[in-house]
């Protein structure tokens, strides 16, 4: 069980020498998440602007999480020995720990595909409601015109 914990803390990170700095773990992963948030909240009128930085950046992140389940990286264990340092053997996941990080990987994409349908979903809500008033001023526009030009027909 401490090792898939240790694997969730170290897939996150980066490695620096063979050592993990937690403080960068903890910080891409909290990127991550407020990144998620970030596009859940989305403002309407920011939706095209800022999307594709969400989505660029996201999808890297899916793509790295993916070659890390798939085990084309080395994953540390922090068990102090010295044996894995020296031996510098990438420590292959099991196979419940692929599972797990698959799951991991899969929930982080659900979670991206709805809080993008959300912002999407406002963004058409918004582009609906601003067309609507567009519609309601041209109606009102060509009814004032057609008043205009019978106001003018009748005084003369």
């Amino acid at each position: 069980m401490l090792k898939i914990i240790l694997f969730l803390f170290m897939s996150f990170g980066s490695l620096a020498q063979g050592e993990v700095v937690q403080s960068n773990i903890f910080e891409y992963t909290k990127k991550v998440a407020a990144d998620l948030e970030k596009l859940k909240a989305l403002a309407p009128k920011d939706y095209f602007q800022k999307v594709d930085d969400f989505r660029t950046e996201l999808e890297k992140y899916f793509d790295h999480k993916k070659r890390v389940c798939e085990g084309e990286f080395s994953t540390v264990i922090l068990s102090g020995s010295s044996e894995n340092k020296q031996n510098k053997k990438p420590v292959k996941l099991s196979r419940e720990e692929r599972k797990l990080c698959f799951r991991e990987l899969k929930a982080l994409q659900v979670t991206f595909i709805n809080n993008m349908y959300s912002a999407r979903k406002r963004y058409l809500g918004f582009l609906h409601a601003k067309r609507i008033e567009e519609l309601e001023k041209a109606r009102e526009n060509s009814i004032k015109s057609l008043q205009d030009s019978f106001n003018k027909k009748s005084r003369r």
